[in-house]
């Protein structure tokens, strides 16, 4: 069979047991195979070639998979300890959330094969998460929501369109449309990429809202630069501003402007 045009020849003759697709970025190839998560989601290792050495990732979905399940891998917890060990292990490293290895491109199996097993290995670490507690953010939202008087739900599951799922912490049956809230009161991190997939599943702009505790000055302005261009955001110290956003559809005010 002859080997599809975005896939460099020197992986395909050392991956033989591999399903390639285009990865999303030139010179990317997604590899899947027949391993599955215990949800049934399936692995995917995204794997390039720069000179002579293969380049390979999980793409971020592991950590990603962990935070939804409330396993923080980067602070000094069980979680984290575990996770440094086991990507020591396979002698891997994670770079900006994402699992990462570099090998000579005739080691492209088994660095493949190595980034699959840290991936379902790793997976596991949701079994230490501590059973979520709600912060005080998260009360004073759904404090603000039943003297409302709004309908909503809390921790609701939203499907995505290839089968995962997300729970933000509330969904509000506003009287225009629905909205699911994230609050956030510590990083912005897994709000954005909670609201960067619900854009998948066809929830509008106007339809996300990211609350933060505090203040804007409470908060990096790079992220919250970043998060806005994603999610309205509003601000524990402006309720109000929340209230017109979910009763009248009003616009939030940007968080950040250029020469603030």
């Amino acid at each position: 069979m002859s080997t599809p045009a975005f896939v460099d020849q020197r992986l395909a003759e050392v991956l033989k047991c591999w399903h390639m697709a285009p990865g999303g970025r030139s010179g990317t190839v997604a590899l899947t195979g027949r391993q599955y998560f215990a949800d049934g989601d399936g692995v995917t290792v995204l794997i390039r070639v720069s000179d002579d050495d293969a380049l390979a990732s999980d793409g971020g979905i592991t950590a990603t998979r962990l935070a939804d399940a409330g396993v923080d891998v980067w602070g000094t917890t069980r979680a984290a300890t575990a996770w440094a060990e086991l990507l020591a292990s396979f002698k891997l490293r994670e770079v900006d959330g994402r699992i990462v290895g570099r090998r000579p491109v005739r080691q492209a199996e088994q660095l493949a094969s190595d980034i699959a097993s840290a991936m379902l290995t790793a997976d596991g670490l949701r079994y230490l998460a501590v059973p979520e507690r709600e912060s005080k953010l998260i009360r004073q939202l759904y404090e603000f929501l039943d003297s409302g008087h709004y309908q909503y739900t809390r921790r609701p599951i939203i499907k995505l369109p290839l089968g995962s799922e997300v729970r933000p912490t509330a969904r509000v049956d506003a009287p225009q449309r629905p909205v699911l809230i994230q609050a956030a009161d510590a990083g912005i991190d897994h709000a954005l990429s909670l609201v960067q997939r619900i854009d998948k599943a066809d929830y509008g702009f106007n339809q996300r809202l990211v609350l933060l505790r505090g203040t804007p000055e409470d908060w990096p302005a790079d992220h919250l630069d970043l998060l806005a261009d994603h999610s309205p955001v509003g601000f524990s110290s402006h309720m109000e501003q929340v209230q017109g956003f979910l009763r009248a559809n009003r616009e939030l005010p940007r968080p950040v402007t250029i020469g603030s």
